[in-house]
């Protein structure tokens, strides 16, 4: 019965790595494709901005993820998913903000939902706030965010 109970162990182990690996290889081919993106000269330059964006917070949560020992392949690959969305679900309501005012308010909504949930308590705020005060870009967030609770607060107001 020991073998049997060590066996099931051992083979859930190598499931959970094997799919560890996975979902690091899929986040990694998230950021090559919004690098390839950010890069493309045929495209606009505000879709390329917002693809410099995704990278580089997929980037910082892969660099946080080597450091922190308690972070695992599957909440990487949360936090990469639910960073899209919101980014995404920014870029939306954005669109079909009209006024400069709803505009400002809806920016200041989102900015402040990346500052308020900080995920690793990163204390170089000069790397974390990089895009925060950069009006070059319109995704003006901080990249050390908890982006799953980031998006639960945008989407419930």
């Amino acid at each position: 019965m020991k073998k049997i109970v060590f066996m099931m162990v051992a083979m859930l182990t190598v499931a959970i790595n094997s799919q560890g690996q996975e979902i690091y290889k899929e986040v990694k081919h998230i950021q090559e494709s919004a690098e390839a993106l950010a890069n493309d000269t045929t495209k606009n330059l505000e879709s390329r901005k917002i693809a410099c964006f995704k990278y580089d917070a997929i980037y910082y949560l892969i660099d946080k993820a080597t450091v922190e020992p308690t972070f695992t392949e599957y909440e990487l690959g949360l936090q990469t998913d639910a960073m899209i969305e919101f980014v995404n679900y920014f870029v939306a309501r954005l669109k079909v903000t009209d006024k400069a005012k709803d505009k400002d308010l809806l920016k200041a909504k989102f900015k402040a939902a990346t500052i308020n949930n900080s995920l690793f308590n990163d204390m170089d705020k000069e790397l974390v706030y990089g895009y925060v005060d950069n009006d070059k870009f319109i995704t003006q967030f901080s990249l050390d965010t908890d982006w799953v609770k980031a998006l639960e607060e945008v989407k419930k107001k």
